[in-house]
């Protein structure tokens, strides 16, 4: 002879609060999964940043070729 019985209403409480509970653990993977893509492109962004902000080297001035010089009327 049973002690406690589960009723209907038990057994219903039962199977939403599992699916409530697996539905928490996907939707958990779901952000986990979205937060390190996030994560990747972040680092991304910054690694290329960096690139961008790095002085190019630029050639060496010219040889400057001294102009002739006009006479002063005056």
């Amino acid at each position: 002879m049973p002690i406690a019985r589960i009723t209907s209403q038990g057994l219903a409480a039962i199977a939403g609060l599992v699916v409530l509970l697996w539905t928490c653990f996907i939707a958990e993977q779901l952000i986990i999964r979205n937060a390190r893509t996030e994560y990747s492109r972040a680092l991304h962004d910054i690694r290329m940043l960096r690139l961008k902000s790095r002085p190019e080297p630029v050639s060496a001035p010219g040889i400057r070729i001294p102009r002739p010089k006009r006479p002063k009327v005056g």
